[in-house]
């Protein structure tokens, strides 16, 4: 894996995303499996991991093309609306994030956090559910991540949260 990517590097590298055929074969370190798999707060489980709240550097945010899998997903043919963060520890990035929406009511969801982290609007807002399915991922750089379909239905607007955990996570749990 490679661990030196810049952030200003990030944002190509989170357009990369591809399926991966399993959890098995994403994964070769141990310590990441739980994070993979997890259903809650992914921001609230840094800090209780870390002790302090993660720190959250917006990367970019605006319609791009998007990724043949990302739109069927979606159901679109239009430019999606993606934000770009990176989550860190001690100001260390451990996870890259990408949320994908398409243009209208998700997308000015989207545009509001600014640099509040997603997990504000996802588990507080009841109006948005995590649907079952979960899609693991990886960069082209073998960084694992996992995809996460959200569907909110007053405002008909649908929503692919990927987040991939950075070689510096591992090194950070095992610390």
């Amino acid at each position: 894996m490679q661990t030196d990517t810049p952030l200003s590097q990030s944002i190509t590298l989170l357009q990369s995303a591809s399926p991966a055929r399993s959890l098995e074969a994403l994964c070769s370190h141990a310590n990441l499996q739980p994070w993979l798999q997890l259903n809650t707060s992914l921001t609230k489980e840094l800090q209780h991991t870390f002790g302090s709240k993660p720190g959250l550097t917006l990367l970019g945010e605006g319609l791009e093309a998007g990724e043949p899998w990302e739109c069927e997903l979606l159901a679109t043919q239009q430019p999606v609306y993606t934000r770009h963060i990176a989550l860190t520890i001690e100001n260390v990035p451990v996870v890259l994030a990408r949320s994908v929406t398409t243009q209208g009511s998700g997308m000015n969801a989207l545009r509001a956090l600014e640099t509040r982290p997603l997990a504000e609007l996802l588990f507080e807002d009841a109006k948005w559910q995590r649907q079952a399915e979960q899609r693991y991922l990886t960069l082209k750089n073998n960084v694992p991540g996992r995809g996460r379909f959200w569907r909110n239905q007053q405002l008909g607007a649908r929503l692919i949260v990927q987040e991939f955990f950075l070689p510096t996570l591992s090194e950070k749990i095992c610390a």
